[in-house]
């Protein structure tokens, strides 16, 4: 059973505190900074983040409070967690850009393996269309008492990749409505939850159904914003976590135009694809004509990885 926790900035040593310079017993003594490298050594953190959430636990890993900072408190880099804790060991969680599409359940759990993020549609009867750009992180910090100060950083890691389907070749759409979108697409067995130790709950898979759009310009359909949890551990794509079946259907015949297994097209295009890096792209190319259909690494794809002469 699942359950759905709303924690309210309630305990009080989690609250803007007051200071005097003469006693520094009424001032914050935690002092936290985001950061994320992305693929590099520098801190972009501000470019791929539009709000941080920040879980505060204790010793024995219950919720004490979250706080919420927003892109404008990013942007303006005053996103810098500050509070007061007793001396003691604690455990904060950094979660990234969760928005319309990320609820966390099983707050209350005092094992972080069992707290998980997931579409707020997962296990009701409505579609999962896809996943935030999640990114999260956790660290244990270890608060000193005698009125000293605490300044530690965080470094958040991506939870998901990022997805670009194109589909050439398909009857243009009577208009370009979402209703009037004749295909659909999906990933089947997609990983359903991330647990706060950001890693993928094997047992949880789900189908997800990306938004299609029909692009004028190109003469194609592709999804439109999509991603899903990460298919990797540790830097390694595992099959069992990249389980992922691909399915093209006609919704106005319900026929099954195209079926395959992701884990072996990342496999067969390893070469042009990682899945590994933390700003994850999965790029497919789906191309029907008179002979057959065809799945490959779009041309823009390839075009970017070749070297400049």
């Amino acid at each position: 059973m699942k359950h759905y926790v709303l924690v309210l900035l309630s305990v009080i040593c989690l609250l803007p505190t007051g200071c005097i310079k003469d006693d520094w017993s009424d001032c914050d003594n935690v002092i936290i900074y985001f950061q994320y490298l992305a693929d590099g050594d520098k801190d972009v953190l501000y470019q791929y983040m539009d709000q941080v959430d920040l879980y505060v636990f204790d010793e024995n890993n219950r919720i004490m409070g979250i706080r919420h900072y927003d892109s404008e408190q990013l942007a303006s880099f005053t996103a810098t967690p500050s509070f007061r804790l007793p001396a003691g060991s604690y455990k904060i969680v950094a979660l990234g850009n969760a928005k319309e599409r990320t609820a966390v359940v099983n707050l209350e759990s005092q094992n972080f393996g069992t707290i998980y993020i997931q579409h707020p549609n997962w296990g009701t009867s409505k579609k999962v269309t896809g996943h935030d750009d999640n990114y999260m992180t956790q660290k244990v910090i270890e608060v000193p008492g005698n009125n000293q100060r605490l300044r530690d950083t965080v470094t958040l890691v991506s939870s998901h990749i990022d997805v670009a389907v194109e589909i050439f070749g398909l009857q243009r759409p009577a208009s370009t409505r979402a209703e009037d979108i004749p295909y659909e697409l999906s990933f089947e067995n997609s990983n359903a939850q991330t647990s706060f130790n950001n890693e993928i709950n094997e047992a949880e898979k789900g189908t997800c159904y990306p938004d299609l759009v029909y692009d004028e310009e190109r003469q194609c359909y592709r999804t439109d914003d999509c991603a899903l949890f990460r298919m990797d551990h540790e830097g390694e794509l595992e099959q069992d976590i990249c389980s992922h079946i691909l399915v093209l259907k006609d919704k106005r015949t319900g026929e099954e135009l195209l079926r395959g297994s992701i884990y072996n097209y990342l496999r067969q295009n390893a070469g042009e694809i990682d899945v590994t890096k933390q700003e994850a792209l999965l790029p497919i190319s789906i191309k029907f004509s008179s002979i057959g259909v065809t799945v490959e690494v779009p041309e823009w794809v390839i075009e970017d990885i070749k070297p400049e002469f």
